[in-house]
C-alpha cells in the first residue's frame, strides 16, 4: 500500500522541482523600487574611469548619465532611461546618445537590492544587472554574446560619492 504513496510524492516532487524559479515578485515591481539607484557612482572598467549619476524616481522615471575618461580625456558616455509602461520597467540604454533596444525587467529582489533587465533579442549585451551591494556600493554587470559568440562579462564595481 505504501508504493501508491511513494509514487504520487515522487510525482510531486518532479513536478515542482521541474517549473522554473519564480524570478519577479507577486506584485510587479515599480519604478520606486529602483530609488536606491539615486546619486552619484564612480569606479573603473579597465583602463578607464567611470561616473555616473541617477536621478530619482519623482515624475514616474529615474535618468542617468554616465562618462568614460582614460587619462583624463573624455573616452565615452551613455544616458540610460528607465520608465514604467503598464506592470513592466523598462531600461532603455543610450550609448554615445544613440537610441538601443529597451531591456524588460526580468528578475528583482528587493531584499538584496537587485534588479536584471533582459533582451535576448539584442546582440550585446542580453543583460544588464545592477545591484546594490552595501550602502555606497552598487554593482553593475553587462553581459551578453561577444563578437566572437563567447559569453563576454563587463563588471562596474562602483562607490557612491
Amino acid at each position: 500500500m505504501r508504493a501508491p504513496h511513494l509514487s504520487i510524492a515522487l510525482v510531486l516532487l518532479a513536478s515542482a522541482s521541474a517549473s522554473p524559479p519564480l524570478r519577479l515578485p507577486a506584485s510587479p515591481p515599480t519604478i520606486s523600487d529602483l530609488s536606491w539607484l539615486e546619486g552619484t557612482w564612480r569606479g573603473r572598467i579597465g583602463s578607464r574611469e567611470f561616473e555616473t549619476r541617477y536621478t530619482s524616481a519623482d515624475g514616474g522615471q529615474i535618468l542617468s548619465v554616465s562618462k568614460y575618461t582614460e587619462n583624463g580625456a573624455p573616452a565615452g558616455f551613455e544616458f540610460e532611461r528607465f520608465e514604467q509602461r503598464a506592470d513592466t520597467l523598462l531600461l532603455t540604454p543610450f550609448p554615445e546618445g544613440t537610441s538601443s533596444a529597451s531591456f524588460p525587467l526580468s528578475e528583482y529582489d528587493s531584499g538584496s537590492r537587485r534588479a536584471v533587465f533582459e533582451n535576448l533579442a539584442h546582440d550585446f549585451p542580453t543583460h544588464i544587472s545592477y545591484q546594490r551591494v552595501a550602502r555606497d556600493r552598487l554593482t553593475i554587470i553587462v553581459s551578453g554574446p561577444g563578437e566572437d559568440g563567447n559569453e563576454q562579462v563587463l563588471t562596474y564595481a562602483l562607490k557612491r560619492q
